[in-house]
C-alpha cells in the first residue's frame, strides 16, 4: 500500500508537469512564427508521446490497481520535467529567432517585412472594429549630404538616434519600422486625422531640435513626414494602398520645402 501511495504521488506530479507543458505550448503557440509553428508542434507532440510510453498511466494505477516499479515512475517523472524544460526552451528559442528575423540590425526597429506584416494586421483589425487608424512615413532630409560630409558611420549614428527619438515620442501601441535606407513607417492605431497630425508634428519638432553627436561633429538633421488617414478601411483595402497614399503625402512634404508634415486623407 505504501508503494502504491508513493507511485500515485510520483505519477500525479508527472501529470501536473505534463499539463504545465501543454499549457506552455498553448500559451506560446501564438508567438511562434508560421515558418516554425509546424515543426515546433511536431517536436512538442513527440515529447508527449515519449513520456506516455515510459509512464504507467495514472488512471490504470488508481482504477485497476496495477503497480509498476518505483524506478519506472521516477523515470517518468524525470522525463516529464525534461519535457517542460524542453518545450519552454524551444519556444523561447523560436520566439528569439522570430524577433531577430523581424528586427532591423542597425536601428533595432522592425524591418520592412515585419512592419508591412503589422500594417496588414492592423488593416484587418480596423476593418473588424471600425475604429480610426493612421499611417505615417518619414524620411530624413538631405541624408546623402550627411553621409558625404561626415561619413557613413556618422550617418548610421544619426539613424540610430532618430530611431530612439521615434521610440520615445510615439506611443507604446504604435508600430515603427524601417522600410529601407532613411525611410521609415509608423502605424498609429486608434488615431484620427488630428491625433496623427499632432503625433507627427511632435516627432518632427523633436528631431529638428536635437543635435546628433558623431565623434567631434554636432549634426543637425530634419525629417519630412507624410501622414495618411483612410476615411474608410475595408477588407479590400491593402498594404499597397497604404504605401501609395503615405508616399504621396511624403512626396508633397518634400516638395513643400522639407522639414514639414503633410496629411493625406
Amino acid at each position: 500500500m505504501h508503494e502504491l501511495t508513493q507511485l500515485a504521488v510520483i505519477l500525479a506530479l508527472s501529470v501536473v508537469l505534463q499539463t504545465a507543458a501543454a499549457f506552455i505550448a498553448l500559451l506560446q503557440v501564438g508567438k511562434i512564427d508560421d515558418r516554425y509553428r509546424t515543426a515546433w508542434l511536431i517536436v512538442a507532440l513527440a515529447l508527449v508521446f515519449m513520456v506516455e510510453r515510459r509512464m504507467v498511466p495514472l488512471w490504470r494505477l488508481m482504477g485497476v490497481g496495477e503497480v509498476s516499479s518505483t524506478m519506472d515512475a521516477l523515470f517518468g517523472l524525470v522525463i516529464s520535467v525534461l519535457m517542460v524544460v524542453g518545450i519552454y526552451g524551444l519556444t523561447e528559442l523560436l520566439t528569439g529567432l522570430k524577433s531577430k528575423a523581424d528586427t532591423d540590425e542597425l536601428t533595432g526597429l522592425l524591418n520592412r517585412r515585419a512592419v508591412l506584416h503589422s500594417v496588414n494586421n492592423e488593416i484587418e483589425r480596423t476593418a473588424r472594429v471600425n475604429r480610426p487608424i493612421a499611417f505615417l512615413m518619414y524620411n530624413l532630409d538631405h541624408f546623402k549630404a550627411v553621409n558625404d560630409k561626415y561619413g557613413h558611420t556618422a550617418g548610421d549614428i544619426v539613424l540610430q538616434c532618430i530611431a530612439e527619438i521615434a521610440i520615445n515620442t510615439f506611443r507604446k501601441i504604435d508600430t515603427i519600422g524601417r522600410l529601407g535606407g532613411e525611410e521609415f513607417l509608423v502605424v498609429l492605431p486608434e488615431s484620427d486625422q488630428e491625433a496623427a497630425r499632432v503625433a507627427a508634428e511632435r516627432f518632427r519638432s523633436a528631431v529638428a531640435a536635437h543635435k546628433f553627436v558623431a565623434g567631434y561633429h554636432r549634426i543637425g538633421v530634419t525629417v519630412s513626414i507624410g501622414v495618411f488617414v483612410p476615411a474608410d478601411v475595408s477588407t479590400s483595402f491593402g498594404v499597397q494602398n497604404v504605401l501609395d497614399a503615405v508616399d504621396k503625402a511624403l512626396y508633397a512634404a518634400k516638395n513643400g520645402g522639407r522639414n514639414r508634415v503633410v496629411v493625406q486623407v
